[in-house]
């Protein structure tokens, strides 16, 4: 959203056309066109769902409303009339009574009266009418007309007056609360959060009894750099099956493909085939080609690195080492957001040198004398000549000559690296280029690793993202090299998670503990691998496994992080799980509440949406209620779409709608951000002016099951902001009946009531913004609370069957 100063050229030219002699008789439709339509949508900054045109309305007094603007919660009529019609002029006063001899005869007097009544019929809060030239407007109140001062801004003759008009009604002003100035609105309300009322909301459950005698197996299978140093473990773990889902049954919706058309024409790495198209290019490859860079592009989360150490220390072992090539992987993650690419990139060549390679040598003999051959040579045949008998002091001066490239680093490394490649094949592979996401450091590290490269002779494979492929795809730093493209699909999730757990298995084979449990009693677990065989059931099996596989989107990095997280939370119950299991109850597994909270709130005993792995989408955090479920709505509208097989949905039709709730564009862009860093919806095109966007199998699964269910639904709730303060109180109220408590049916009662006032609190304002058919589609909040409080009805049924079972 632009800001003033930004706008004051395009106010100028609005300003030139207000003045013109002829615009005194046109019609207050060509008026409205020429200035006023102008300045609503061009310095106002209102967009086509907020603003709505002539509408008809009844009541009192029927007619046309020129225009009803929509931003946040507040609705502002505008009635426009011709500039020749008769409004004030200019003066000092800004404030003036809306009955006195100036506001209460003639056009204008007609005109306030006109939009005041339409005001009151669809309950506006701002009346404003205006000739173009002038604009006056009031709060709409219940209190006398004979005590309602009205404000005038003449903004074509007093550019303090423009900039007043910007400040006050801007939309994205609008939406931050500025027409509290103008009315007699209580204080908005920006924390009335449930979270805010607990004594110990930033309380740590700390780790189950059992985390700290697995951790060998959680640090050693599920840590990716543990598995990347090793070729039997990474043989072991490594999945050679791609992740190949275009429909999803469960969720019912159409997914975009992983591979962006953007990227083609891109060979497509086949995980499964021995040798295939990367491995076919290194086979054919010699030191003397001039070969392009290879760019090998994934999705977050694909494997791009994990494939790279795989073709490198299992796929391609035997190939690289017939060649006898140099594979130097330099992995930028090490170099921080503000380190120097060059720099870095020139130090960890000079440290592969340094390095034993016993197979490939570059010790002195093999490779830094020769690389050095002809210098010294030209040494003994010039100005140390004469000390050429002298072998000694003859050698201090190809150490003097060799040192001083070694410590500038630069020549020493070009010298030997030109040497190498004249002899053998140097592969150089960048990896983490995008890791930090910016967009300088990306630029920078891509040139200079291009440049080093070429200017060594050396090949190049750098590893990066398909959305930073696409973001530089039009770049000079890219078109200055033949680019030679690879693909990479996700591997299989369920596959990855497999196998890790497996693997976290075996380390743990035969490992013996005395494990505490919770009163006090110690149990001796014989085998600790025991654990790992009721996790496999419990996070693998339909209900979890998809639970673990949708939220992370199929990223495995991110679903091994939830794996984690479980495995050591305090949420579940993991000494009842191993003496169950010890006791013969084979079949045990943890149920799936205790897998969202160990998974999405880690340690932490209460969700709080900056610390969880899960994001809110009932609270959108824009300071308004009408805007609380924008969230929500820009999934639901993005779900629906994608279950009629039309993925893909552009920003400005999603404007189109949403912004009908009375959201400004900017405050949209900011939502759908937030959407995208989270990967609830995902986007190939944001480089573009009006991009599109899917929901992912992530955002699909908070539509169609999370926002469902009991456990993620009250956990948000107390993070949710609660504009009614009745609403809080008597939430809060309940929250603490729940806190102290200590009967379970009864606690479970009042948390069902909690529940109700809730999702009753969101019904009233879901009603009150999706008022017209459009809007209707998205209503969601009456059918969760139906699926939910059915939830609760079972939960208090199982207490009471076992309440009595146990009498």
């Amino acid at each position: 959203m632009k800001d003033w100063g930004e706008l004051s050229e395009t106010f100028e030219k609005i300003h030139k056309k207000a003045i013109l002699k002829e615009l005194n008789n046109e019609s207050e439709a060509q008026t409205r066109f020429d200035i006023i339509d102008r300045v609503i949508r061009e310095i106002l900054q209102y967009v086509h769902g907020q603003i709505s045109v002539e509408p008809h309305t009844e009541g009192v007094r029927n007619g046309f409303i020129d225009y009803i603007l929509l931003a946040s919660e507040y609705k502002i009529i505008v009635e426009a009339k011709k500039i020749g019609a008769s409004f004030p002029s200019p003066t000092r006063r800004k404030k003036l009574k809306l009955t006195g001899t100036i506001l209460g005869q003639g056009e204008i007097s007609e005109a306030i009266s006109q939009a005041e009544s339409y005001a009151r019929n669809i309950d506006a809060d701002i009346v404003m009418v205006t000739n173009g030239e002038c604009w006056c407007y009031y709060p709409l109140t219940t209190s006398s007309r004979n005590s309602i001062y009205a404000s005038l801004l003449f903004p074509f003759e007093n550019f303090d007056d423009a900039e007043t008009l910007y400040n006050i009604f801007s939309v994205n002003n609008v939406e931050n609360h500025s027409l509290k100035s103008i009315t007699t609105d209580n204080d908005v309300i920006l924390n009335n959060k449930l979270i805010d009322t607990l004594n110990n909301s930033d309380y740590r459950l700390g780790r189950n009894n059992i985390a700290d005698h697995i951790m060998p197996g959680i640090d050693y299978a599920l840590l990716s750099d543990n598995l990347l140093r090793n070729s039997e473990v990474l043989n072991r773990c490594y999945v050679s099956t791609d992740s190949r889902v275009k429909f999803d049954t469960t969720l019912q919706m159409h997914l975009s493909q992983y591979k962006p058309n953007l990227i083609l024409p891109a060979k497509k790495v086949k995980r499964g085939n021995s040798k295939d198209d990367l491995f076919k290019q290194i086979d054919i490859t010699t030191n003397t080609n001039s070969n392009p860079v290879t760019l090998l592009i994934g999705s977050v989360g694909s494997g791009k690195s994990t494939y790279l150490k795989y073709f490198e220390l299992v796929k391609s072992k035997e190939l690289l080492k017939e060649k006898k090539a140099h594979w130097i992987y330099i992995d930028l993650e090490e170099i921080g957001i503000d380190g120097n690419p060059r720099e870095f990139i020139y130090n960890s060549l000079n440290n592969y040198l340094l390095k034993d390679n016993k197979e490939n040598p570059t010790d002195y003999e093999s490779l830094i004398g020769p690389a050095y051959a002809k210098e010294i040579e030209a040494l003994s045949r010039g100005p140390y000549a004469m000390l050429k008998k002298n072998k000694e002091k003859f050698e201090e001066k190809i150490i003097e000559l060799i040192d001083s490239d070694y410590k500038k680093v630069e020549p020493y490394v070009n010298k030997v690296y030109k040497y190498l490649s004249s002899k053998q094949l140097c592969v150089i592979v960048i990896d983490n280029v995008d890791l930090f996401e910016n967009e300088e450091l990306e630029k920078r590290v891509f040139s200079e690793a291009t440049s080093i490269s070429k200017s060594i002779k050396c090949s190049t494979i750098v590893s990066i993202r398909d959305t930073t492929f696409i973001k530089h795809k039009n770049n000079s730093i890219f078109n200055a090299y033949e680019l030679k493209k690879f693909w990479i699909n996700p591997p299989s999730f369920r596959e990855v998670l497999s196998k890790r757990l497996i693997y976290a298995q075996h380390l743990l084979k035969g490992k013996s503990a005395d494990v505490e449990i919770n009163n006090g009693i110690t149990i001796k677990v014989d085998d600790l691998s025991l654990f790992f065989s009721i996790v496999q059931k419990s996070v693998l099996n339909e209900n979890n496994g998809k639970f673990l596989e949708y939220l992370s989107d199929r990223n495995p990095r991110k679903g091994l992080h939830l794996i984690q997280n479980f495995l050591t939370s305090g949420h579940i119950q993991a000494d009842k799980a191993i003496r169950n299991y010890i006791e013969g109850e084979a079949n045990f597994t943890f149920p799936y509440h205790e897998l969202f909270k160990g998974s999405v709130l880690g340690q932490w005993k209460y969700y709080k949406e900056t610390r969880a792995e899960a994001i809110n989408i009932f609270e959108s955090n824009l300071g308004s209620s009408s805007l609380q479920l924008v969230r929500l709505y820009i999934l639901q509208f993005l779900h629906s779409r994608s279950k009629i097989g039309l993925s893909e949905v552009l920003l400005t039709d999603i404007r189109d709608v949403i912004s009908q709730i009375g959201i400004s564009i900017d405050s949209i862009k900011s939502i759908i951000k937030t959407l995208v860093n989270h990967s609830l919806i995902h986007s190939n095109e944001e480089h573009l002016e009006d991009p599109s966007y899917y929901i992912t199998l992530s955002g699909g699964y908070y539509i169609a099951f999370l926002s469902n269910l009991m456990v993620y639904t009250e956990s948000v709730m107390l993070d949710t902001n609660i504009y009614d303060n009745d609403k809080f109180e008597e939430l809060t109220d309940l929250t603490n009946q729940i806190e102290y408590e200590r009967d379970i049916l009864e606690r479970m009662k009042i948390r069902k009531n909690r529940m109700i006032v809730f999702l009753e609190y969101l019904i009233i304002i879901e009603n009150n913004i999706l008022n017209n058919p459009e809007l209707e589609k998205l209503k969601s909040i009456t059918q969760i609370k139906e699926k939910i409080t059915k939830e609760f009805d079972k939960a208090i049924s199982r207490i009471e069957y076992r309440n009595k079972k146990s009498c």
